[in-house]
């Protein structure tokens, strides 16, 4: 049995780069109609869907964003939230703001585009809302607490979500992919604290360099493909050599175990000073 709508109307948050924009790319190639946003499309760089101007952490521009796909399409089958950035630094230097910060892009922005566009979905009674989440948040990253945090809470939101819609016609997904060759990087944020934090530094520095290695965008890409393409698709689409290792861990092994692992990994001093 094929799915209600036969061309896929999708709206991807923050799809100039990365993730993004390669998912953009390949469900554009499979026949779906693409909506991708970016905060300023006129200084993007040029993409072949279209780009609609989007601020994840302002209601009235979700609001905005969400009514202009309507009124050309009607509807929304499947929204892609992508959109987040790591914050780097020691808990003991990060702010409340900071946090704040933190949460209002990669939680509660994605709760917004969610608010707006699930009433639509339930309306047709269809569609799919994929979430990005991480392996951080099922592994608590070293000086990247705040992200890990995030991803975290998305991922109980998702699987809290999906159990309310179960029954309505929407498909709720949570993607986790471990390190990945995006420009994640450029995109991070550091506390004031960070340029003294040596340890903080080579960590963060250490995730770099397993980013860099890391898998291509290409393969997000692709399970979210996965995701759409599937009548009744997995709950969660978890891939890559880190993700399989930190569920190794984090289910057979105590916290204590699981942690001194982490710790190795990350090269995190074990001894005091």
């Amino acid at each position: 049995m094929r799915d209600k709508f036969s061309e896929k109307i999708v709206l991807i948050t923050g799809a100039t780069q990365g993730i993004g924009k390669a998912t953009a790319d390949l469900l554009s190639k499979k026949g779906c109609k693409v909506y991708g946003t970016s905060r300023n499309p006129d200084q993007a760089p040029s993409v072949t869907f279209p780009l609609i101007k989007l601020d994840i952490t302002d209601t009235t521009s979700v609001k905005e964003c969400t009514k202009q796909v309507i009124s050309k399409e009607g509807r929304i089958d499947v929204l892609v939230n992508n959109i987040s950035y790591p914050l780097c630094g020691s808990i003991a230097d990060v702010s409340i703001e900071e946090l704040q910060q933190q949460f209002e892009t990669n939680f509660f922005g994605m709760h917004r585009m969610i608010s707006e566009v699930l009433p639509i979905m339930l309306s047709n009674n269809y569609g799919k809302i994929i979430n990005m989440g991480s392996i951080a948040g099922r592994a608590p990253l070293p000086y990247q607490s705040s992200y890990s945090s995030s991803k975290a809470a998305i991922a109980n939101y998702t699987d809290s979500l999906r159990m309310e819609v179960f029954s309505k016609g929407i498909k709720v997904v949570l993607i986790e992919p471990s390190d990945s060759n995006t420009a994640v990087h450029s995109s991070r944020v550091y506390t004031k604290g960070f340029e003294e934090d040596l340890v903080a530094q080579n960590t963060i520095e250490l995730m770099h360099k397993l980013e860099i290695a890391g898998a291509s965008p290409k393969t997000t890409a692709k399970s979210i493909w996965k995701a759409i393409k599937k009548r009744n698709p997995k709950p969660r689409y978890t891939f890559g050599f880190q993700s399989f290792l930190v569920a190794f861990l984090f289910r057979f092994l105590p916290i204590s175990v699981q942690i001194w692992g982490l710790m190795m990994y990350y090269n995190i001093p074990r001894k005091k000073k």
